[in-house]
């Protein structure tokens, strides 16, 4: 039950107000999102996920086919990376799933070689095709898409491909957009193609490359749409290093979305709630959620000027889980930050 300035929680944790001493580190060295170029979104319902958190050292990826030539996990401390490529080039491919038409995907990877990713509908036909490409300076990407055999846009942006590098998909009402750290490369519409059901990639061609995350998502209205008549939006488009509250750029995209909504409705109030898997201790996972929700609404105040009485933040770790801890998919689907309408 909620009335204006509450909302009452049926949970061991309750609502927590940021303090000056949370707000201030949370402020800290947190990256510019107001003025990046970042505007890609990711969708919010993961349909699929693999990090390769359950993947052993010297066995293939559970989650995957593995075809043509061998990869291995390639560990330290906090990465864990699906490795291979050069000579010959794994091919993977995904377990089936269920996608609409209107779906995300995010490819996080690192190396300079080529892939190949192929998104298959129900009778393994290739309905879009993005190639990814470092380039052999080290410094440079290229992507390409095409839609069947329809070439919809490649282009070429500088990043380092020896640190992490963010490939993302945007298919939404006809329009095909692909995206580096969250630039917008290519932009093409009136694109047609059948609903994807699994993926399959050649992950190394010419180089090796490194893959430490894939997520395919479906797509959902934006955030004035969803608090306006649900009062509630979940997103998985905010995200944090790991261990930590210090927002990484990909996130701007989303802050943005929910500042503007902030902006054009002065009398909206919400509350911000972090949520954690169950990886770790309990007790600092709830702590770890409440800096993560600070961190949010003090970017919110500081970068994008909305009263920070408008604000609230609590944090409950990995309570209320709304998927299983059990796989990658479910425990992505449960690392998130709520916004409830006050």
């Amino acid at each position: 039950m909620q009335n204006k300035y509450f909302r009452i929680i049926l949970s061991a944790a309750v609502i927590v107000l940021p303090t000056a001493a949370m707000l201030a580190q949370s402020a800290t060295n947190q990256p510019d999102l107001k003025s990046a170029k970042i505007e890609f979104v990711p969708g919010e319902k993961t349909i699929f996920y693999d990090d390769f958190s359950d993947m052993a050292a010297d066995e293939p990826p559970p989650h995957w086919k593995v075809r043509e030539a061998k990869v291995e996990l390639k560990t330290g401390g906090s990465v864990r990376e699906l490795y291979g490529g050069g000579d010959q080039s794994p091919t993977l491919t995904s377990p089936l799933f269920t996608v609409s038409q209107n779906f995300t995907t995010e490819l996080v990877w690192t190396g300079g070689g080529e892939m190949i990713w192929r998104f298959l509908d129900k009778d393994n036909e290739a309905m879009l095709n993005a190639t990814v490409r470092g380039e052999e300076d080290g410094q440079t990407v290229n992507i390409r898409i095409e839609a069947k055999d329809q070439q919809l846009g490649e282009a070429t942006l500088p990043a380092d491909t020896s640190k992490p590098v963010l490939f993302a998909l945007w298919a939404q009402q006809g329009r095909v957009r692909g995206y580096i750290n969250g630039e917008r490369l290519v932009d093409a519409n009136q694109v047609e193609f059948h609903p994807i059901t699994h993926l399959e990639a050649e992950i190394g061609r010419y180089r090796p490359n490194g893959i430490r995350s894939v997520r395919v998502a479906e797509s959902t209205p934006d955030f004035s749409t969803i608090i306006n008549s649900a009062g509630k939006y979940v997103s998985h488009g905010i995200f944090f290093d790991t261990d930590s509250d210090q927002l990484r750029a990909e996130s701007g995209g989303a802050l943005k979305q929910i500042a503007a909504a902030l902006q054009k409705n002065p009398s909206l109030k919400l509350e911000i709630d972090g949520y954690t898997d169950s990886t770790g201790e309990a007790g600092h996972n709830v702590e770890l959620s409440k800096r993560r929700a600070a961190a949010v609404s003090t970017v919110l105040v500081s970068q994008f000027g909305i009263d920070s009485g408008r604000l609230t933040v609590n944090g409950f770790g990995a309570g209320n889980p709304i998927a299983s801890n059990n796989d990658p998919t479910g425990r992505a689907a449960n690392r998130r930050v709520e916004f409830l309408k006050k």
